[in-house]
């Protein structure tokens, strides 16, 4: 089972109700191959931005799936439900913001109990938020320790004088890159490998 898989077979609430976030990470590390060039690295920085995405798409997903049975009275249509599912990341740490646009909209189609509504719509985004927060710090705690562990040959190859100066130069770039990375993992989402090591000052490392 690949780690794209572990979230994908996430299609009904039994699947929603018996995911383990764990065993996503824990595949995903082991779909990680040794590196051992610039070149690798950078595959794997892309390996690891496309695990948060595939998060998203599950988090949607999950949401989706509590919804359709927390709202099976058709409280909420669908088209708002919808919405409410592929937005649910905008609510982390403000379901208030939530529960007053879900009531909003109970009211609106004549719920006998919009507070009762809002409840359920609030419950199914903290269940699902919190299992997206699980993933995205087992997937951001991997992500800074294969950083982590790859510095020291980094730092090897930045001051191996049998190598000329612009790889060197490129190597020490790449080792402040990970031990940033390993310090505040989540920087990987703020760009690309490519615009973030170019980002760190050209230096040649000497003993």
């Amino acid at each position: 089972m690949t780690a794209s898989h572990v979230l994908g077979q996430v299609q009904s609430l039994a699947h929603v109700e018996a995911f383990t976030p764990g065993d996503y990470a824990e595949q995903l590390a082991a779909e990680l191959a040794p590196v051992t060039t610039r070149e690798d690295i950078a595959a794997r920085d892309d390996q690891l931005r496309q695990a948060f995405l595939l998060i998203e798409d599950t988090a949607i997903r999950m949401m989706r799936i509590r919804l359709e049975h927390a709202l099976a009275d058709d409280a909420i249509a669908a088209p708002t439900r919808k919405v409410f599912a592929q937005t649910v990341a905008d609510y982390a740490g403000r379901t208030d913001v939530l529960a007053t646009r879900a009531r909003d909209v109970a009211a609106r189609n004549g719920a006998r109990n919009p507070e009762d509504v809002a409840d359920r719509v609030v419950r199914a985004a903290e269940a699902t938020l919190a299992v997206r927060a699980e993933l995205y710090e087992s997937v951001l705690a991997l992500a800074a320790r294969v950083a982590a562990a790859d510095v020291p040959m980094a730092d090897a190859k930045a001051r191996d004088k049998r190598e000329a100066e612009p790889p060197r130069r490129l190597w020490s770039a790449v080792r402040r890159e990970l031990e940033a990375i390993a310090a505040r993992p989540v920087r990987m989402l703020e760009a690309t490998f490519a615009i973030r090591l170019a980002g760190w000052e050209s230096l040649l490392e000497l003993d």
